[in-house]
């Protein structure tokens, strides 16, 4: 059976109209993006539940509670008046977050001592840990400036100089490239590869295994032609896929999209590559299309976890460095977030080149292991028919 054959046998099982396999290679990935935009289109934490336990009661502490009540990242849903109610609140769940107003708070501040105040949080879940600080800091240090204002103020010292006078260094922030710090654009493009991914796997993995129930009709067709004509359809379906995917996150979801489209080409055509040869090397070294199926279950997880997606992989250690690098996402996720928001990725070329040479390295190792099973097979056949 020759190239053009064995194309037109695999776009009609991919196209087939009681179960169009495509449908599952670009329905994955379009609902991971459409789930997940949704999921992350506040881009931030807001509104975590909060109790305020005002042990003052002057207009000092009332500034500061207003300010959380103003602060979109809060809802404070109640004040308490004793220790143990404020506690109640936490363990209950009913509040994530209490922030205690020591007793004599105002009256410290006006002597030009320190006063502290408690933040207690839920760190079951560290993104609202992580908000509370961040934005308790800013809440803290802006009533801080504003009261060491008007006490220098109260000292007969103008507004300006009393201002540089409690607040004297100033810091200056420059977010580049996702300047909301958007969950969306962090996030989002990296899921939805991941979604392709699993798509391959789920149609690309019976491919080869299927055929070993039916090696002789490949009797005359090299293991290369018949891996490649399997390929290819798979191959352009992903990536026209994943291009969908990446119009719906610009055009629904806000994602930027600052490369041009040659680049986006380059990377994800790299990324199926290689993900459909995997695919190929888990069919090829199983007995069945069931357990081609199987096999890759247990490399889904890994697989994302260490992507470096949602934990850096500067910060893993040396062993968890090593299983990172064998993952495919590792070399897609990092690089398809900078060319998306920054417009450029200085790893694009050498993580593209990567993936072609481990996608061409597991398909020669899946051309071995058919051609080594098939001649296995012919063999058997052969003893069964001499006499």
């Amino acid at each position: 059976m020759r190239l053009k054959d064995v194309l037109l046998l695999e776009l009609r099982r991919l196209f087939a109209p009681t179960a169009p396999t495509a449908l599952l290679l670009v329905g994955l990935p379009l609902l991971y993006t459409i789930l997940f935009g949704f999921t992350y289109s506040n881009n931030v934490v807001k509104y975590i539940p909060t109790v305020i336990y005002d042990q003052d009661q002057t207009t000092v502490s009332r500034s500061l509670t207003q300010a959380y009540m103003d602060s979109e990242r809060y809802n404070v849903i109640a004040q308490v008046t004793t220790q143990e109610e404020m506690e109640r609140w936490l363990r209950e769940d009913k509040a994530l977050v209490a922030v205690s107003i020591p007793a004599k708070f105002s009256q410290q501040i006006k002597l030009g001592m320190a006063s502290e105040i408690l933040i207690e949080t839920n760190s079951t879940n560290v993104m609202f840990a992580n908000a509370v600080i961040s934005s308790s800091q800013e809440i803290i240090q802006t009533l801080s400036a504003a009261t060491g204002q008007k006490l220098q103020e109260s000292l007969n010292q103008l507004p300006a100089p009393a201002l540089r006078t409690t607040a004297p260094v100033k810091m200056g922030v420059r977010i580049i490239n996702n300047p909301t710090t958007s969950y969306t654009n962090f996030m989002l493009p990296g899921l939805a590869a991941n979604g392709l991914q699993i798509a391959i796997l789920l149609v690309a993995g019976p491919l080869i295994a299927r055929e070993y129930g039916r090696l002789s009709r490949w009797r005359q067709t090299s293991a290369s032609t018949l891996v490649l004509g399997k390929l290819l359809p798979v191959w352009g379906c992903a990536t026209a896929a994943f291009v969908l995917c990446l119009a719906i996150m610009n055009v629904g979801f806000g994602v930027p999209v600052r490369t041009n489209t040659l680049n986006l080409l380059l990377l994800v055509s790299a990324f199926t590559f290689l993900v459909i040869n995997l695919s190929f090397f888990f069919s090829a070294i199983t007995s069945s299309e069931v357990a081609a199926l199987q096999v890759p279950l247990l490399y889904i997880m890994p697989g994302l976890l260490y992507s470096g997606l949602s934990w850096p992989s500067l910060a893993m250690n040396e062993v968890a460095r090593f299983f990172s690098s064998l993952m495919p996402l590792t070399y897609m996720a990092d690089t398809l977030r900078d060319l998306l928001l920054a417009g450029y990725s200085p790893f694009l070329l050498s993580n593209s080149l990567s993936m072609f040479a481990g996608g061409l390295g597991l398909q020669l190792t899946t051309l071995l292991v058919f051609t080594l099973r098939r001649k296995k097979f012919e063999l058997q056949t052969a003893k069964e028919v001499s006499p």
